[in-house]
């Protein structure tokens, strides 16, 4: 049975793109809004403004025409609303008797800039009822245009626009400082963990942060990261001792046969490289199976301990030394001087291990070894040749001590 394989996740945005897109949208629509508000109090003030003066100007043309009407004067009704005419933003005047005729009229010879604005603030005429000792004697009717709103119209868009770009400059200023006070400790956050996940720096730490609840997430993590840093302390220990012990003989604290076998190689690999020699020393215990059996096994891991400890003397810096076996340990003299002479090397070793060694009984077990010396690549080319000469030498020079006992 197959399963559906997983569907594909598409490419995720940033926390601060989705706050960018958000306070956009916010601020889009504040400044919609306060545009409208702007808007729609700018056009009742300018209505009501415009209302007004035309309501001014029916009056004084009402006191001016006044005696016309009461004498049916058309030429005196003219020069009664004479005054009107020269007011910018009256279109039409006119003047009606008691029974409704027109005295006089007046239109004005500009043509109106912009009709619909007038449309829309002077839809009908402004009437003022003229009287006389409390009786209607005829009406002053006076139109407006829009020669006198646009000016304003103008400079009220003027001033909606610029307060709606202060709107707009101060609600994105906010918007970006939020922005930056929320992201700014998220991605500090965010860069410790990557840290941490990568490359393992259990030792990096959440700086405090301004925003509590932020800040207690951080001190959070930076205890978790306490406590993975003192796992991590432990863990490399444990491994670097068992590391140590897979490469180590436990007696003798001596690199093992595996050890061996990985060093010889690279010393031959390294021989090959710098066209160098070096020398093998196979080195086994002498009689050691009877001490260990007239002494007890603790005396036989005593003269173990002193044998790897004096072989250790014996060498340089960058020889090696390990144990392959229960009484049998190697020597990698690397590299060998073209002064020493091999058998030099073999009687230093058993003359340093001819010390008495001091028995965990109170007897005391003087040590002697059998030393087989084998030099790279005279003796072997390789690892096992090598090894299989300073075998035979060795076995060759416990003969001799046996010939001599």
């Amino acid at each position: 049975m197959t399963g559906k394989p997983p569907e594909r996740i598409g490419a995720r945005t940033t926390l601060q793109k989705l706050l960018s897109r958000f306070h956009f949208g916010i601020t889009l629509f504040a400044v919609a809004l306060s545009g409208l508000t702007i808007l729609l109090a700018g056009v009742t003030a300018l209505r009501g403004y415009a209302d007004r003066n035309m309501e001014l100007a029916a009056q004084l043309g009402a006191y001016g025409v006044e005696p016309a009407l009461v004498f049916n004067d058309p030429q005196a009704a003219r020069e009664g609303i004479e005054p009107l005419t020269r007011i910018p933003g009256i279109a039409r005047l006119r003047v009606l008797d008691d029974r409704g005729q027109a005295l006089v009229q007046w239109a004005s010879p500009t043509a109106d800039p912009a009709p619909l604005l007038s449309r829309l603030f002077f839809p009908h005429p402004f009437a003022v009822t003229v009287r006389r000792n409390g009786s209607a004697i005829g009406t002053v009717e006076v139109w407006g245009d829009s020669s006198t709103l646009i000016d304003y119209v103008r400079i009220g868009l003027l001033a909606g626009l610029g307060c709606l770009l202060i709107t707009a400059f101060g609600t994105i200023f906010l918007a970006r400082r939020f922005e930056y006070e929320l992201v700014k400790p998220l991605n500090e956050i965010a860069t410790v963990a990557h840290d941490v996940r990568l490359h393992r720096r259990f030792d990096k730490r959440v700086k405090p942060l301004g925003i509590a609840e932020l800040d207690r997430l951080g001190g959070d993590i930076n205890a978790l990261l306490d406590e993975l840093h003192g796992w991590q302390g432990n863990m490399e220990s444990e491994r670097a001792l068992l590391a140590h012990r897979a490469s180590h003989d436990t007696l003798t604290a001596l690199p093992n046969r595996d050890s061996f076998d990985e060093q010889l190689a690279q010393r031959i690999a390294a021989a090959d490289t710098r066209s160098e020699r070096f020398a093998l020393l196979f080195i086994d215990a002498d009689n050691f199976k009877a001490a260990n059996d007239s002494f007890g096994h603790a005396a036989g891991d005593a003269v173990l301990v002193a044998l790897s400890a004096w072989i250790k003397e014996t060498l340089r810096k960058g020889d090696f030394a390990a144990r392959i076996g229960g009484d049998e340990f190697v020597v990698i003299v690397d590299p060998l001087d073209a002064d020493v002479v091999p058998d030099n090397l073999a009687r230093s070793i058993r003359a340093c291990v001819a010390q008495p060694v001091e028995l965990p009984g109170g007897e005391t077990y003087h040590a002697s070894v059998s030393v087989g010396v084998a030099v790279y690549p005279d003796q072997g080319g390789d690892a096992t040749a090598l090894l299989t000469a300073a075998d035979a030498a060795m076995y060759a020079d416990k003969l001799r001590n046996r010939s001599r006992v």
